[in-house]
């Protein structure tokens, strides 16, 4: 019985170091329609990371703007929607893949909402109109988010494959995406998304905030 059960695991090891093998490093690349650096890209792939996605996420609220302006989580994780500012806000979706509206609150009141279904949920605020921002909840086993210049590394399986990009306004659709192939020998890919790059823009501010700022200055 010993017998068997050492066959066994070293079976199971030798396997997990075959599946290991059969992955590789894909370095990805974007920009936009101008040839700039695009950050916030989402990239996916259906071959799983080794490391698992958290089962739970934020989705912050800081000088009046959502942070961070696009999250990537798997379906089924749950999201904390703390609010950072001195003031209050009331976030909302009508997106099809999550509907929902909470109430003006401040951080002690911060709601835990679940987002079950893959897809594209694209927040706002009621109270500020300028406030926007998206959780992208994936579909694929891997996504990750290209950072300032334009850069990913993706765990992509030992062979051809597929890579898989959203960004806001890349079709018609809000779930528009765009989709690569990749060769078995490919270890680097770039891509010019006809795109241009979206962020959240603070409004002006106020003479009243003004005011206030250069008053709070001088004490300090």
């Amino acid at each position: 019985m010993r017998k068997f059960q050492i066959v066994t695991v070293l079976f199971l090891l030798f396997s997990a170091g075959a599946n290991l093998s059969l992955a590789r490093e894909l370095t990805v690349r974007v920009t936009d329609e101008n040839g700039e650096a695009l950050a916030k890209v989402v990239v996916s792939t259906q071959h799983a990371a080794a490391e698992s996605p958290p089962s739970s996420a934020v989705m912050d609220q800081v000088d009046m703007l959502f942070k961070p302006f696009i999250l990537t989580i798997k379906p089924g994780t749950t999201v904390d929607f703390p609010n950072s500012d001195n003031i209050r806000h009331q976030v909302y979706s009508f997106s099809p893949t999550k509907t929902f509206e909470v109430p003006l609150y401040s951080n002690r009141e911060a709601p835990l909402i679940n987002f079950p279904d893959a897809g594209v949920v694209v927040l706002g605020c009621n109270i500020h109109d300028h406030m926007r921002a998206y959780i992208y909840v994936s579909p694929y086993a891997q996504s990750v988010l290209t950072d300032e210049q334009g850069e990913a590394v993706l765990e992509v399986t030992d062979g051809a494959t597929e890579v898989h990009f959203w960004y806001p306004g890349l079709g018609e659709s809000t779930t528009a995406e765009h989709t690569v192939k990749v060769s078995a020998e490919q270890g680097a890919l770039s891509l010019s998304l006809p795109v241009t790059r979206q962020q959240q823009t603070p409004p002006p501010t106020s003479a009243l905030q003004e005011r206030f700022n250069r008053l709070k200055q001088n004490v300090n």
